[in-house]
């Protein structure tokens, strides 16, 4: 036999060989776990222990014993809870029937779920009731449909409750109570049938276009009523009533769409999958920078014009006081809420296709004005020696402005001329003077502009500024390098040629 022969059986001998150690060395490891209670399907099969080439001794096996058993119970542990898991599902799956049911007979005429459907996530709270919770803990594969009949009346009275303690405590919030407060005769001598009409009665109530609820945390507005139950787990003492903020905005919003404030105001507002986003054009804003917004958006468009409005007032009621004080001529500067949805003319309009082409076309020409007027682009004297001899001056860099007409602190954030143009013609209603009304912006001088997201986006903003220098400055260090270096080249070419 050649030597290349003998090497190549050598190796296939050796290969079998460690097969042959690694399946008696799991066999061995198997039938001691087996001794030990442990499942089959529990064994540790890829352990590195488990596969070693070597013959399993019983002062082997006591060292890994531990190793291997420890990765055994946890495989066991994996397996039994996943079992678990999948029993509480199947129980949850034959409860789900159960609760549409009830759900839908609570409802009353806001019934809008099958009983193929889950309905929202109260059904978690539905599992509390304590009949339930013990069919759930039963851990048990599913749950015979003769077992929930007896439970009906009584799951059927839980979820009443729970219908009933969100939409009072809605109700609560509207009249100004406490959230928790329930007038127990006004209830104790009703039929089913009549608690739930009038909890009907209390959700049509509540769904009127001026009892929206303001949600702060998303900064949008809700008809929480709009389904069955509708609590989505919101904590209610975090809802204020919108009509304490925008008396009639709401109302005025949805007769422009043709929305009947009685009904389920909710459709304008979904935005779940399977339905169309409708999105609304605000009139009140110049067609150069009118954004296109969903109704909820809308509504948080007006809020946000009427807050910053209303504390733009105060304190130019106040700084006017003050100017009137002093030698120094008496300040003053007109302010027009031109997002007052009471004034007379449309708010807000839906457009068709020809119309958003229009609008877009209008605002990409615009946009193409940022930064293009000589007041956008500020130079300045370099303060480092040295840094250009011949001159001394910065480059021309861009840079934004805010308003002087406004009430320090109240300015709109920093933007360019031809976009605070827009804004002094409409708040404070003249032709802007570029001198007089607005002022470069200067983070280390001027009071940062109210922003209802905080100050974060200005820093951003500034920021963003600066880096526009530094690629200005970076851009002409780089051609100025470069035409050194082609300067140097020219002269050492001719020098070759010279030679």
């Amino acid at each position: 036999m050649k030597m290349a022969d003998w090497q190549i059986a050598f190796a296939a001998w050796k290969v079998e060989h460690r097969a042959k150690l690694q399946k008696e060395r799991r066999a061995a490891i198997l039938a001691k776990l087996t001794d030990l209670g442990y499942h089959e399907v529990d064994f540790p099969r890829w352990d590195p222990e488990v596969n070693k080439a070597e013959a399993l001794t019983e002062e082997e096996w006591e060292r890994i014993r531990s190793a291997v058993v420890a990765a055994a119970k946890s495989k066991e542990d994996g397996r039994i809870a996943d079992e678990a898991r999948r029993r509480e599902m199947e129980r949850s799956r034959a409860l789900t029937p159960l609760w549409n049911q009830v759900v839908a007979a609570a409802s009353g005429t806001r019934a809008v779920y099958t009983a193929e459907k889950v309905a929202c996530s109260d059904f978690d709270e539905f599992l509390t009731f304590a009949p339930i919770a013990a069919l759930m803990a039963a851990d048990t594969d599913g749950i015979p449909a003769q077992t929930l009949d007896p439970l009906r009346p009584g799951a059927l009275q839980f979820v009443i409750q729970l219908r009933r303690r969100h939409l009072v405590g809605l109700r609560n919030i509207l009249d100004g109570l406490p959230l928790d407060h329930i007038d127990e005769e006004e209830w104790s001598s009703l039929t089913d049938e009549e608690t739930i009409a009038k909890l009907d009665t209390i959700a049509a109530h509540i769904t009127k276009a001026g009892n929206a609820f303001w949600y702060p945390n998303r900064k949008q507005v809700d008809w929480y009523p709009s389904d069955y139950l509708a609590s989505r787990q919101i904590d209610l003492s975090m809802l204020s009533p919108v009509e304490s903020l925008s008396p009639g905005l709401v109302a005025k919003l949805l007769e422009i769409i043709g929305k009947d404030t009685n009904t389920d105001s909710a459709v304008v507002t979904s935005t779940c999958s399977g339905r169309d986003v409708v999105l609304y054009r605000c009139v009140r804003c110049d067609e150069r920078v009118a954004p296109y917004l969903t109704f909820n958006q809308m509504v948080l468009h007006f809020l946000e014009r009427k807050v910053w409005f209303g504390k733009a007032s105060e304190a130019r009621e106040k700084k006017l006081t003050e100017s009137s004080r002093s030698k120094d001529p008496i300040w003053d500067s007109t302010l027009f809420n031109d997002h007052d949805w009471n004034l007379e003319g449309a708010i807000m309009v839906l457009d068709d296709s020809r119309k958003k082409e229009r609008i877009r076309d209008l605002q990409i020409r615009f946009a193409a004005t940022y930064g293009n007027d000589p007041s956008d682009r500020v130079g300045g004297v370099f303060t480092t020696p040295g840094y250009n001899k011949s001159t001394n001056q910065a480059p021309q860099r861009p840079t934004r402005r805010i308003c002087r007409l406004c009430p320090e602190g109240f300015s709109p954030k920093p933007m360019f001329l031809a976009t605070l143009k827009i804004h002094i013609q409409h708040i404070h209603c003249k032709e802007a003077n570029v001198e007089e009304d607005t002022a470069v912006f200067d983070l280390s001088r001027d009071v940062v502009p109210a922003n209802p997201y905080g100050n974060r986006f200005m820093i951003l903003n500034y920021l963003f500024v600066r880096l526009e220098w530094l690629n200005v400055m970076w851009s002409q260090t780089d051609r100025k390098v470069s035409s050194t270096q082609n300067t140097k080249a020219e002269i050492n070419i001719a020098h070759r040629r010279a030679h």
